[in-house]
């Protein structure tokens, strides 16, 4: 065959190239154009000419005519742009061609020039081409792009596209190596990309460009973080994340987003985000301070919009319309001022402290039951100050309570964030908050159509923090107390005691009633529930944990006396089994073989070829003659003798040459009644010692089995011809005389 030979199936290219009129828009319509340019030289010599290349550009480029169907509009320049898309050789001489040819590139950046918006479709085209010179010709590609004026401001204008943002960042992957990100960071410098960003978030840009901007600055800080972790032996720090983190900035992005007025949150939203990349990204690989640091002094402006959010359009929810809503602006500050405070800025906790924003964050939280993103931050903010390590390690205080003016600026970061948490308890009363509100959700819930409030989860938790914090620190448990001794009715002594303990045993009641897996299953096999009294139940517990060994055989199972019954028993261990002998004598084993097989071609027919009973009864009857069916049928007795004379005097059976076939024969008269059985008779009215007869008698070992049989047949004929009426049915009880002959004969001779 053809693949055997190495050969290929002739292509429909071969033929159109081979044409001095082809076209690249007749070689784009071919089906197989891309996987063909995999291994067609001559395809990959067309396209590589300039002027096909300078038509592909033009294709990716410009916008197709109008009068196209829509279906097959964009059907030339999406082939033409996964051309570049090969993993192959065939791809990388296509862009060797186009960076070899400056005019080439021109005439693809002229793309940028267009007024915005781009083509989105176009857009994607345009950067994925870019996109895969970049990705092989990445140090030419630099040098072009740098050496072009205003390069990245153009591409910037076209921010508002997604795929012009995604070319953006696909430079920054591409150049990964140390010289070339080098060459990369110091053009982004000089170009001032990162601070043209910034500028693009702020509410006097298009909501687009404000968006794709803000999320380019995320990436970029992703991307830096990565590679700084692949080359953490090499480099302490990335230039260009150096510059994104640098306080310029920041300062920069806080001032677009804070201090500009602005009709919606968007620009909040998108600052926030960034910030929020920044400090989550830099865990466990840098230093926080730094950012934390340049958002302190913001502090105060981020308390009044959490006071006073932006505008934001009512929300209809299943439990109402809610007017004032929290939005994402609040949500998003809310996290951020969150992951500051996990960085044990002390400057920033004393802010924070100072400016109350934790009773601030608490309202809100009492204020909006149902939204539970805002209830898992500000549940986050009470576990901090209650249980995290460094604010409870080394505070000295025992007031309850902490005096601002009095605390060192340079103080340790325990006492500042354990300030925190007493503060929340002193000042706030957030203990008698809590029980107050789980007091009045149970009231409710007890009503007719009462429903459980959605924070109730969260309330439950942060009361078992405190009460566990309590048990270890007394400054705590100092603080609660005064609250307590303050209020004519402690309500958080009977929530404690009533609402919060029946919450806890609810939550905590086992699933099912039963005692859960521990982490071994193994020990749960070896050591049940004593509730399991089954014995079926043990005995499979104990049958996965036991080891296969040579007592195994004989403790596996019940005993007789609890099964009822007797059965036999294993009592041979299964090592004894590897002595025994499975050695057969040879000769004994062919003459028995020899024997079994003789009795059977004799005797046993294929029960495929059996003819009908009533064919062969037929055949016996027109093989007698009448005279001497009527002599033999007028004396029952007589027949017995002449079927014992007939058994003595019969001849060894023939085999017919087509079928298997016994033939018994019957000389009682001159005339000779042949009757060939091919289905077993069952006689029903004839003595048991006709059955039995010489069953017994071979007691020569050297006697044929064919000649003992064949008188059986014999015998059995003459009595079958001696009852007027005989049901007959299958050979098989004959069969198995027979077998029960042999099983004699050759017991005999083994023995």
């Amino acid at each position: 065959m053809f693949w055997k030979m190495r050969m290929q199936a002739p292509s429909a290219l071969d033929d159109l190239l081979a044409s001095d009129s082809c076209t690249l828009e007749e070689v784009l319509d071919e089906e197989n154009v891309v996987d063909e340019l995999r291994s067609n030289r001559a395809l990959l010599d067309f396209l590589t000419r300039g002027d096909i290349l300078s038509e592909i550009i033009t294709l990716v480029i410009e916008e197709p005519p109008d009068d196209l169907e829509e279906s097959v509009r964009y059907k030339h320049p999406h082939v033409a742009c996964n051309l570049f898309s090969l993993e192959q050789s065939s791809a990388n001489a296509l862009a060797d061609s186009i960076v070899a040819d400056e005019s080439l590139l021109d005439k693809l950046w002229t793309f940028l020039d267009q007024d915005a918006p781009l083509n989105p479709l176009l857009a994607s085209f345009f950067s994925r081409v870019l996109l895969s010179l970049l990705q092989r010709k990445a140090v030419v590609m630099m040098e072009y792009m740098s050496s072009r004026d205003g390069a990245l401001r153009q591409l910037l204008g076209h921010i508002d596209t997604s795929a012009i943002m995604d070319l953006i960042l696909g430079m920054v992957s591409a150049c990964d190596s140390a010289p070339l990100r080098r060459d990369l960071v110091q053009w982004f410098r000089d170009a001032q990309l990162v601070r043209s960003l910034v500028d693009l978030v702020h509410p006097s840009v298009d909501e687009d460009k404000q968006r794709n901007a803000a999320r380019a600055l995320s990436e970029l800080v992703r991307m830096c973080y990565d590679h700084l972790g692949r080359t953490s032996d090499v480099l302490q720090s990335d230039p260009l994340l150096d510059i994104l983190e640098h306080d310029d900035t920041i300062q920069r992005l806080l001032n677009n987003i804070l201090t500009e007025s602005a009709e919606t949150a968007s620009p909040t939203i998108r600052g926030v985000h960034v910030l929020q990349s920044m400090l989550t990204l830099q865990q466990g690989l840098t230093d926080q301070s730094q950012v934390v640091a340049s958002l302190t002094p913001w502090l105060s402006a981020f308390h009044r919009l959490l006071l006073e959010p932006p505008t934001s359009r009512p929300v209809v929810t299943t439990v109402g319309t809610i007017a004032v809503p929290v939005g994402p602006a609040r949500l998003g500050i809310i996290q951020l001022l969150l992951l500051c405070l996990q960085s044990n800025v002390p400057e920033f906790m004393e802010e924070f402290i100072r400016l109350n924003i934790g009773p601030t964050l608490l309202d809100l939280f009492f204020q909006y039951m149902w939204n539970n993103f805002l209830h898992t931050q500000v549940e986050q903010l009470v576990v901090f100050a209650f249980t995290n390590k460094t604010a409870t390690a080394g505070a000295s205080s025992s007031s309850g309570t902490t005096s601002m003016s009095t605390m060192d600026s340079t103080g340790s970061q325990a006492e500042k964030a354990n300030s925190i948490g007493l503060g929340l308890l002193s000042s706030y009363q957030l203990t008698e908050k809590l029980a107050q509100a789980g007091i009045d959700n149970d009231r409710e819930q007890g009503a007719p159509g009462g429903r459980r409030r959605g924070y109730m989860g969260h309330i439950v938790s942060m009361c078992n923090t405190i009460t566990s914090t309590m048990e270890s620190d007394e400054r705590v448990a100092a603080a609660v107390k005064d609250v307590c001794d303050e209020q004519e009715n402690c309500l958080w002594k009977e929530w404690v005691d009533g609402g919060l303990a029946t919450a806890n045993e609810r939550n905590n009641a086992l699933l099912g009633g039963q005692q859960m897996m521990d982490d071994d299953p193994d020990e749960i096999l070896m050591e049940p529930s004593s509730s399991t009294t089954d014995s079926i139940h043990q005995a499979f517990l104990n049958y996965q944990s036991e080891q296969l060994s040579t007592e195994f055989a004989d403790s596996f199972g019940f005993d007789e006396e609890e099964l009822g019954f007797a059965e036999p028993s294993v009592s041979a261990p299964y090592d004894e089994a590897a002595a025994l002998d499975f050695d057969l004598v040879t000769a004994v084993q062919t003459s028995e073989e020899d024997q079994f097989k003789t009795c059977c071609e004799a005797r046993i027919e294929q029960f495929g070829n059996i003819p009908s009973w009533d064919d062969n009864w037929s055949a016996v009857k027109t093989s007698a003659s009448s005279s001497a069916m009527d002599e033999d049928l007028s004396n029952s007795n007589d027949d017995r003798q002449a079927g014992e004379a007939g058994a003595s005097s019969s001849s060894p059976h023939t085999e017919n040459s087509d079928e298997t076939e016994a033939v018994s024969s019957h000389r009682q008269s001159p005339h000779t009644h042949v009757i060939e059985i091919k289905e077993t008779p069952k006689v029903t009215d004839l003595d048991d010692s006709i059955l039995m007869d010489d069953t017994g008698d071979n007691d020569d070992e050297g006697e044929s089995i064919d000649e003992d049989a064949a008188g059986n047949f014999d015998f059995l004929t003459a009595g079958l011809m001696s009852k007027k009426s005989v049901e007959v049915s299958d050979i098989r009880a004959d069969a198995e005389a027979a077998m029960k002959e042999f099983e004699e004969v050759t017991g005999m001779a083994s023995s």
